[in-house]
């Protein structure tokens, strides 16, 4: 069974990780991170939980510089489970049917 389960949200499905106990930041964590805009995020970052983006970078043990190292494969499946996959699924295709019905309420093909 895989370690990634899939939690269906109104537009997208979201992929959520496992043990992110070897990191000093959650998966719930960085997710609040990214709802949060503007001056809030400016505000939120530099609080003392973060301390700024070097303070997330040193969460996730990560060289600001450098990135990961391509060559650790352990690395990227500690953050794989951790984290989840780094992914957005694609969005379901139309089907020809919904496609001639709304064709049919196009007013400038009408």
């Amino acid at each position: 069974m895989s370690p990634f389960k899939r939690e269906p949200t109104a537009d997208k499905a979201v992929v959520s990780g496992g043990d992110s106990s070897m990191f000093d930041i959650t998966l719930d964590q960085l997710k609040e991170l990214m709802e949060v805009r503007g001056k809030d995020l400016m505000e939120k970052l530099n609080s003392s939980e973060y301390n700024g983006v070097k303070g997330i970078l040193t969460k996730l043990k990560v060289d600001g510089n450098k990135g990961l190292d391509s060559n650790n494969q352990q690395d990227f499946e500690q953050r794989r489970t951790a984290y989840g996959k780094n992914e957005i699924p694609p969005k379901p295709m139309k089907t020809f049917f919904r496609l001639c019905w709304d064709a049919l309420h196009d007013m400038l093909l009408i």
